[in-house]
């Protein structure tokens, strides 16, 4: 005798010993071998696109970073040669933010690269000691419109974006 649902219902004879309803499914439901391969493919396409994405807007978002830090540290030389007539020595915190001197610091935390690395500072004697400076980073993005160079300075390697003091140039 068959249900609705595909399954045939079998009763036990007398000889069988049990009072319960036995069931066989008579149709095989479920996806086939192929249907599970087309699903597994279309979702390993869709992750490999977007872990591209996700790779390519990581970088950009850096690179972002990277331009961002050297504008801060830009802004924090300057105001540092307004006061005083020459750029410091280096970008650190010691030179930009004198404990003492609580009301003249410059910058209170030096940025780091996303890398964990220093970006790369250059005291340059344009028209005098101390007079100038280049900032450099390494862009992760070879094809963004404001990377320059190839820079080389600080003796490593090469640099792809670099700023400078109004009377300097990267």
């Amino acid at each position: 005798m068959k249900n609705k649902k595909g399954f045939t219902l079998f009763t036990p004879s007398a000889n069988e010993g049990s009072n319960g309803v036995y069931t066989e499914r008579s149709e095989a439901n479920g996806f086939s071998l192929i249907e599970l391969l087309i699903v597994v493919s279309i979702l390993g396409i869709l992750a490999v696109a977007g872990l591209g994405n996700y790779i390519s807007s990581l970088g950009k978002s850096q690179d972002a970073r990277r331009k961002s830090d050297l504008s801060t540290i830009s802004k924090a030389l300057e105001s540092y040669y307004n006061d005083k007539g020459v750029y410091p020595d280096s970008t650190g915190v010691d030179d930009l933010c004198n404990p003492l001197e609580p009301k003249n610091c410059y910058l209170k935390t030096t940025p780091k690269d996303p890398n964990d690395t220093d970006y790369c500072y250059v005291l340059g004697s344009t028209n005098g000691a101390g007079q100038s400076f280049q900032l450099y980073a390494k862009l992760d993005r070879a094809d963004d419109p404001s990377s320059g160079g190839p820079y080389t300075a600080c003796g490593v390697g090469t640099w792809t974006y670099g700023v400078a003091s109004t009377n300097a140039t990267p």
